[in-house]
């Protein structure tokens, strides 16, 4: 068996047991169809099976007992779902890109900038042993933009819209601050150390985020209007955690989130045009409107 359907058993395991605990019969049922259907072949022994459930606790930390009283197959103890499914869904592409030429040239993907995931590796690697590193990074807001060299302590990654950033403290001034991955060139990982510092929760300082910017903006309770059509992505992928949905019909969708209004946020609500409407609070309403305002007159204002 290549490697690759030996990964794929083991992600069939995982979602088959999340949905639903079944017994091994059931489970070789269901590895049978998934084998029949993409034309390889999943199924097991009952040895192979148990080598399975050990091996996806080692890598995936996700344990999987027996239960003799209902003769089934369980999750006990499931590591962070969210990244055992990033896990999941990253191999399923690489899987999709590695079809043959005759199907590949029917995936399209988006022609992008590299995202500065080659420096990931180093950057765990300082992050978990606090090194203090260094590198040359490309700053986008200037009106030219501006390359400094770095000298920071790595406190964390993050990803955002499909990038990813480094979170760190400077020294200089002792301010937490983002790096995006793809605008940072020349990296030095020191062997000199730094005391990790004791006011930094990554998950804490990020909690009520859009994205990376948080400025110290506090939280706060914020209702939108959606059109039935931009309410299903909405539902399907969320803007925050804390998204709930208060009012909905066939026509029209109310949500409310717990949230920082950063400007990250307000160019979200932006890019939704008339789909979305802010009910509360006024100042955001307003930041909004005023906005559009800007953007209205510049367009009236332009010469073609």
């Amino acid at each position: 068996m290549s490697k690759k359907q030996f990964i794929k058993r083991h992600h069939l395991i995982i979602n088959k047991l999340r949905s639903n605990p079944c017994s091994f019969k059931d489970l070789q049922v269901y590895l049978k169809k998934h084998s029949l259907d993409n034309e390889e072949n999943y199924e097991i022994s009952k040895r192979t099976f148990e080598r399975d459930v050990k091996e996806i606790s080692e890598i995936y930390n996700i344990d999987i007992e027996y239960s003799r009283s209902h003769n089934i197959y369980q999750i006990v103890e499931d590591a962070d779902e969210g990244k055992t499914e990033r896990l999941i869904e990253s191999f399923q592409i690489f899987n999709a890109l590695n079809l043959s030429d005759s199907i590949s040239n029917q995936i399209i993907i988006e022609k992008r900038r590299l995202s500065g995931t080659d420096n990931m590796h180093g950057l765990l690697h300082a992050i978990k042993n606090q090194f203090i590193i260094e590198f040359t990074h490309e700053k986008f807001w200037k009106e030219i933009n501006e390359i400094k060299i770095r000298t920071v302590y790595p406190l964390a990654l993050k990803e955002a819209k499909n990038r990813w950033y480094l979170v760190a403290q400077d020294p200089e001034d002792s301010v937490f601050k983002t790096f995006g991955l793809e605008r940072i060139t020349n990296l030095k990982i020191t062997r000199k150390r730094y005391k990790h510092p004791n006011n930094f929760d990554a998950e804490e300082k990020f909690k009520y985020s859009f994205g990376i910017i948080t400025n110290e903006i506090k939280p706060e309770k914020i209702k939108l209007w959606l059109s039935h059509e931009q309410a299903n992505y909405i539902k399907t992928l969320p803007l925050h955690h804390s998204q709930k949905i208060i009012f909905e019909n066939a026509k029209e969708c109310v949500i409310e989130l717990y949230i920082s209004p950063t400007y990250d946020f307000v160019m979200e609500l932006l890019s939704m045009g008339s789909e979305v409407v802010v009910l509360e609070p006024e100042t955001l309403k307003n930041q909004i409107i005023t906005i559009l305002q800007k953007s209205l007159d510049s367009y009236k204002h332009s010469k073609t």
